[in-house]
């Protein structure tokens, strides 16, 4: 497993092959499968789904079982990129997730956001953790940084639906 995360195919790093699969899946699903627009429903309002008729118990576990599924796989990515395996290891990437998502349009009362969206905000993200990195910032206000953009963001949120 490790010389598969630590290679690269056509120049292109495996990592990045399995992470652009696994966002076209997420974009396909959410866009183009009932399952994706169950979670859509459900994730805009749980109480008007409920009434419809959809079994949100049963697809919010779902949900969750992907959730933990798609975090399995990062986190054997990881190991074997790093070749160790240690509990410590992703200490405060939830922020990261959050502040991506939030970036990227999401709403976190849910029911609004997109697979490409979420990939911009990844991106951005990334993009300002190396500037950040390449200004010497160190590690604990690069984490007050980006909690100052999610709450930024979800200001804006809040303003631009009103």
């Amino acid at each position: 497993m490790s010389n598969f995360a630590n290679n690269s195919t056509l120049g292109i790093p495996n990592i990045a092959i399995v992470f652009f699969l696994i966002v076209i899946l997420a974009m396909v699903m959410l866009r183009y499968n009932v399952f994706g627009r169950l979670i859509i429903a459900i994730g805009s309002n749980e109480e008007a789904s409920r009434l419809s008729g959809i079994k949100v118990n049963k697809y919010k576990f779902l949900v969750y079982a992907i959730s933990g599924a798609l975090a399995a796989t990062a986190a054997v990515i990881v190991a074997s990129r790093t070749n160790l395996g240690s509990p410590n290891m992703g200490m405060a990437w939830e922020l990261d997730a959050i502040a991506a998502v939030v970036i990227g349009g999401a709403s976190l009362n849910g029911g609004k956001g997109t697979a490409i969206n979420t990939l911009m905000g990844v991106l951005i993200l990334g993009l300002i953790g190396n500037i950040l990195n390449l200004l010497n910032v160190p590690s604990y206000p690069q984490q007050v940084v980006k909690g100052a953009i999610i709450i930024f963001a979800v200001l804006l949120q809040r303003f631009d639906s009103k």
